[in-house]
């Protein structure tokens, strides 16, 4: 049964992602931006009429990460067969939610010098949810089992480029060897993502990442003017199945300081059709149990034909013996 609490991220420039007027996609060479691209309109026509761009999916909520060059920028989105709601703000939207199935979500934005930048949309599975091959996203608050001085709160005040630049706005620090957290998936790959501020200090850091026991250790991104967000920590395949994650902090030079944003990993699970409809698991039969069951019916009614029989023959000598008052003449007659 598909957790409600699973939620599945599509970035901009995945083919599931229809764009409905003339756009541009960029790809930044820093990582700042997921999978380091983002998709920005290009024409007036991304507005109301048609749409920028538009999502199908199967779920309960899905939110949308858009950047605006202004805070208060305006933007519309439709949801199935409704109008276009007017939206106000920096870009982002979340819908209600939704009854758990099909839906189509369209968002329009027709301001070109406000600069929309789309990043990536995130969708909550429900049960009607294809989980097979898809990329699952686990924020750092909904990661239970951490251990060590993990802090919430960033070490200085940040100075990012979006608001949407960390995801969900929560982050879990580090600057201390030892700090932990496990994490159990079912999945054939996983990567941590998270954010680096300015390490002026050239030392070293590491921290290791362990699946099922095997380790690894890896340098932490070292930064040189900016915070870099959206930084793969690193990214480890594995066999289908369901794996054990464990990240630690091995190594940590005095000034520097990073924080855990998120996990993704590509799920193995199939929980629905591709239409929506639930997936049936097959009863196992045995090959013979049709001849088993066969067998024992006829022999059923061969039994309770054999016990009618010897019912009626039963009744039949009963009726056939002589009376007393029989007997007393036919024992006379003899005499």
């Amino acid at each position: 049964m598909v957790s409600a609490s699973l939620t599945l991220i599509v970035d901009d420039q995945d083919p599931r992602i229809i764009y409905h007027c003339p756009v541009t996609k960029e790809a930044v060479k820093g990582p700042s931006y997921f999978h380091n691209t983002w998709t920005t309109i290009d024409s007036l026509s991304c507005g109301l009429q048609s749409g920028w761009f538009s999502h199908v999916f199967n779920g309960t909520q899905a939110r949308i990460w858009v950047s605006a060059s202004q805070t208060n920028s305006n933007y519309s989105v439709k949801i199935d067969g409704g109008p276009f709601i007017p939206q106000s703000g920096s870009g982002y939207f979340e819908s209600p939610i939704l009854d758990d199935g099909q839906h189509t979500i369209v968002y329009g934005a027709s301001a070109v010098d406000l600069f929309p930048a789309f990043d990536y949309l995130t969708v909550t599975a429900g049960s009607t949810t294809q989980l097979l091959g898809r990329t699952v996203i686990v924020d750092d608050a909904e990661i239970t089992q951490y251990s060590g001085q993990w802090t919430t709160q960033p070490p200085t005040p940040l100075a990012l480029s979006r608001p949407s630049a960390i995801y969900k706005n929560t982050t879990h620090w580090s600057r201390t060897v030892g700090d932990s957290f496990t994490l159990q998936f079912t999945g054939n790959s996983v990567a941590v993502y998270g954010v680096v501020p300015n390490n002026t200090d050239t030392a070293n850091s590491t921290f290791s990442y362990s699946v099922d026991g095997v380790s690894t250790v890896v340098p932490v991104p070292l930064t040189s003017t900016q915070v870099d967000v959206m930084t793969e920590f690193f990214h480890a395949d594995v066999p289908a199945g369901t794996h054990t994650l464990v990240f630690n902090v091995t190594e940590v030079a005095p000034s520097h300081v990073f924080g855990v944003d998120f996990v993704l990993y590509n799920s193995t699970v199939d929980t629905s059709s591709p239409e929506g409809s639930t997936v049936q698991t097959p009863v196992a039969r045995h090959p013979n149990h049709t001849r088993i069951i066969v067998g024992a019916t006829i022999g059923s009614i061969a039994a309770l034909v054999l016990l009618c029989s010897l019912l009626c023959l039963y009744k039949r000598s009963k009726s056939r013996k002589p009376t007393a008052s029989n007997w007393d003449v036919v024992t006379k007659a003899k005499q």
